[in-house]
């Protein structure tokens, strides 16, 4: 049996224009999850797209969401790398320090690495 509280919060009422956004963020997620499972049918060459699809279209969503934060994240990473490499192979090239100019571009190298792996599909 549900609580009291819980009863009492989901009888609370929607403003107007708060039901019409939960509706279309449900239509956009059901529009997202059945075209994801259509996309497995159609890789399995599938004549109907079967439960388990519409299983595998959602875990593949929520994978998608989480690999979202690592991407942005090695973005960022590799874009300060880059940036480190940047400042760092300019100043040490006037000074003539080749340890430092070899790190800065294995710095540099290990950035666009980072930068291209956060940016691929």
């Amino acid at each position: 049996m549900i609580p009291n509280t819980q009863l009492e919060a989901i009888e609370i009422d929607l403003h107007p224009e708060a039901e019409k956004r939960a509706k279309q963020y449900v239509m956009d997620f059901a529009t997202s999850l059945l075209l994801q499972a259509k996309l497995i049918a159609f890789r399995t060459k599938a004549d109907m797209v079967l439960s388990n699809y519409i299983d595998e279209a959602l875990d593949s969503i929520n994978r998608d969401k989480n690999r979202t934060w690592s991407r942005e994240l090695l973005i960022i990473l590799g874009s300060a790398f880059v940036g480190a490499f940047i400042q760092g192979f300019v100043s040490e090239l006037a000074t003539g320090n080749a340890l430092l100019i070899a790190t800065y571009t294995v710095l540099g190298f290990v950035g666009m690495f980072m930068v291209f792996l956060g940016l691929r599909r």
